[in-house]
């Protein structure tokens, strides 16, 4: 019997680097069904390629549209004339940017997924996406305060399909992240992930820091936006009196290791959507202190899987910090109510089954 034709499906984002919405795509592709679709991926910030060898292992086929200048009309050019070439079927868009940019033309049912609030975006970016955001075929949002950000936008309203993860870490990998630092097993570790750039919450970590006791070290890992972005928390981190206590390592592929390294896991964000790092510490049974923002608060619920605090609230950060380590039993028993919570709510292959049933339903209609 012949093999029936595949739907190409084109997945689009802006950057490959390793962000929570390129992680989704390259740990996602493991549970979608080729034998239904075509998945292709394609990128437009050639510097931020670090996943690209993940897909490409997996046998997805993976086009970098930019050149060192981003997102150009040419590139644009580019993203309509792959998805005419490929056939597609389906155009699946992970940032508003790529999404206003491909609905420039109906010729291809777009699928756009929002990730954060609509009004963390800058006001450009607002505008557009909300101008051109009638012309998506189907939207998806990674909680209901995100899908709530996108009330009154005039188009299809949105479905929420939560983020999933399937993160797993060796206690050797865990140890050598401690060993990294300098620290024994009984010594107390911190951890951030989030890269740098504005509404992360960096100063507010800082702030945080210099209020928690000198013996405990906190660790921010992320990838700058812009060249001098590390040196500026370093040296921001040297004025408030902490850079031997708060380092910032950058970009690093090793990021769960030091997750799971963590005695706490902490996010001083002032937006967010659905945090896939707070996702992968509960699932590595990391108890939580996060800032009561966007889609948190569904999964780091008081008492229960965490501590929560207002945003831009240093005091109240390192207070829920400090609360945390010192009773480790109910740390750990926030720990082990958020791995269940994950197990049962967040799986990507779900995730990802979601996503196929809309591809779905706009290829039968």
């Amino acid at each position: 019997m012949a093999r029936r034709t595949r739907s190409v499906v084109l997945v689009a984002i802006k950057g490959l680097g390793l962000g929570g919405a390129e992680k989704l795509i390259a740990e996602g592709a493991r549970y979608w069904d080729r034998d239904r679709f075509d998945y292709r991926v394609v990128y437009f910030l050639p510097w931020k390629d670090q996943l690209v060898a993940q897909l490409e292992e997996q046998g997805v086929r993976v086009t970098s549209l930019g050149t060192r200048w981003g997102m150009t009309p040419d590139a644009v050019y580019r993203l309509h004339r792959l998805a005419r070439k490929s056939a597609a079927a389906v155009v699946h868009v992970h940032s508003p940017t790529v999404a206003v940019a491909m609905r420039a033309t109906r010729r291809v049912p777009l699928v756009y997924t929002e990730h954060n609030v609509a009004d963390s975006y800058r006001q450009p970016t607002r505008l557009l996406n909300r101008l051109t955001y009638g012309r998506n075929a189907a939207v998806t949002a990674v909680s209901e305060e995100v899908a709530a950000s996108l009330a009154g936008f005039p188009g299809p309203a949105p479905r929420v399909i939560v983020n999933g993860v399937a993160a797993s870490v060796t206690t050797e990998a865990a140890l050598l992240a401690r060993r990294e630092l300098g620290l024994a097993a009984d010594d107390r570790l911190v951890v951030h992930v989030g890269n740098i750039r504005p509404g992360k919450g960096h100063d507010t970590l800082i702030e945080a820091a210099t209020r928690l006791a000198a013996d405990i070290t906190i660790v921010s890992l992320g990838t700058e936006r812009h060249r001098g972005d590390l040196d500026r928390l370093r040296t921001e981190a040297a004025r408030a009196g902490v850079a031997t206590q708060l380092k910032f390592l950058g970009q690093r592929a090793d990021a769960l290791a030091f997750i799971s390294a963590a005695d706490v896991y902490v996010s001083p964000a002032d937006h967010e959507g659905l945090p896939v790092s707070i996702l992968e510490a509960l699932a590595l049974e990391r108890p939580v202190v996060a800032t009561s923002v966007g889609g948190v608060p569904s999964v780091i619920r008081p008492e229960e899987t965490g501590m929560l605090v207002a945003p831009n609230q240093p005091v109240a950060l390192a207070e829920a910090i400090t609360h945390v380590l010192a009773h480790p039993v109910a740390a750990a028993d926030y720990a082990r109510r958020g791995r269940a919570l994950v197990e049962e709510r967040f799986s990507l292959e779900r995730m990802v089954g979601a996503f196929e049933d809309i591809y779905t339903e706009l290829l039968d209609g």
